[in-house]
């Protein structure tokens, strides 16, 4: 514990404390968290410090205080199977989380020559271009931004977008996804990403790319997707 002038409150490093363990497997989901006076002893801090970052795991959604009990894990990272193109909103309910959208904006663009390479169109030829922040589990998990060739007009207003595109675009424009490429890196985020999904600068997030063909081949989809490491794993099956 950092007890230098000027360092954060001792409750707020206890917080970050258990919140890294608990991200990184030390408590799993199911897990009770050690006892108010465990902690006392193991860090030299008062019971009232230690109960102040005990509120804070509770309230942030890491943890859940059962009384006569102790205070167990509930946070669980989402994990998500790589096997067929499906949409993130299709993913979540497969696991039975319940997904938000807290930011979406949909406009035509002039495409750059990234994108206009990634879905063969000319450097002239306009685009659709939609942004969506997604919560799961009350926390942003996913960042997009997607691109699609303008095959047909699209609404440009939100709330068409707040679901699954994909169900959208079968639904109402009969528009079927018949295959995908993803690529995945590992990367640390820019400004615009740690905005969005409310992270510092230091946290590693997956990065996947996505491309998705119609029916004969034709690239209509290309999209970058910003997940933050700690809240997101995929599992690919060999």
């Amino acid at each position: 514990m950092d007890r230098n002038p000027g360092a954060p409150p001792l409750y707020a490093q206890l917080e970050q404390i258990l919140k890294q363990q608990i991200e990184c497997g030390t408590y799993k989901k199911g897990d009770f968290l050690p006892t108010e006076k465990e902690l006392m002893e193991k860090y030299e801090l008062s019971r009232v410090t230690v109960r102040q970052a005990m509120t804070n795991l509770v309230q942030s959604g890491y943890a859940r205080a059962r009384r006569g009990i102790g205070t167990d894990v509930v946070y669980e990272k989402v994990e998500e199977q790589m096997e067929g193109v499906i949409s993130f909103t299709e993913e979540m309910k497969k696991h039975h989380i319940e997904m938000q959208t807290t930011y979406c904006k949909m406009e035509l663009i002039s495409p750059g020559e990234t994108v206009a390479r990634s879905l063969q169109i000319p450097l002239t030829e306009p685009c659709y271009c939609l942004k969506r922040v997604r919560n799961a589990v009350g926390k942003p998990m996913v960042y997009t931004i997607t691109y699609l060739k303008k095959i047909c007009e699209l609404p440009t207003e939100p709330e068409p977008y707040m679901e699954s595109l994909y169900q959208y675009l079968r639904e109402k424009h009969g528009i079927y996804i018949e295959s995908g490429r993803d690529t995945l890196e590992a990367a640390l985020p820019s400004e615009e990403v740690q905005k969005a999904l409310k992270i510092d600068a230091q946290m590693p997030i997956f990065i996947r790319t996505r491309q998705t063909f119609l029916k004969g081949g034709e690239v209509f989809e290309y999209s970058i997707c910003y997940y933050p490491g700690n809240r997101y794993k995929y599992t690919v099956e060999l």
